[in-house]
């Protein structure tokens, strides 16, 4: 199940790496750390990053409209952003047929009821037990 609101950081990463490989958490924190220098240096260079497997990161301006090309100029830019689009195998859907995969969706409410019962000693009785995802998140 997806908690949203949890944020992983780079250590975090490093460690779930290390258990499948035979570099040191230090050497993969330090390629990852080189990979971010040299992924914003390309985009700040005007090119796109296609990481296989991942996406496609690029930089993305919103500015104010001109009537020709020629006529926009860094002031008619009002900010600039990075953009990224994932790769085909990298998208989750909630159809997966791995479990590993599949995007399990649970009602908020009805999840946080679950929980409080738990803590209270009231059981885990979260109604139906149906966990269809209809309502969910997207309500907020």
């Amino acid at each position: 199940m997806i908690t949203l609101g949890q944020t992983v950081d780079l250590a975090f990463i490093a460690q779930k790496m290390q258990d499948r490989s035979s570099l040191s958490i230090g050497d993969i924190k330090s390629t990852m750390q080189n990979f971010v220098e040299k992924l914003k240096e390309q985009l700040l260079e005007g090119k796109s990053v296609n990481i296989a497997g991942l996406g496609v990161f690029l930089l993305a301006a919103k500015s104010k409209g001109e009537e020709k090309a020629e006529d926009v100029t860094a002031k008619s830019v009002d900010s600039v952003r990075i953009f990224f689009q994932a790769n085909k195998e990298l998208k989750i859907t909630k159809t997966a047929t791995r479990a590993g995969e599949r995007l399990d969706l649970v009602c908020l409410d009805d999840y946080l009821k679950g929980l409080s019962n738990i803590t209270a000693g009231g059981g885990s009785d979260s109604g139906s037990g149906d966990n269809s995802g209809d309502g969910g998140l997207d309500e907020n």
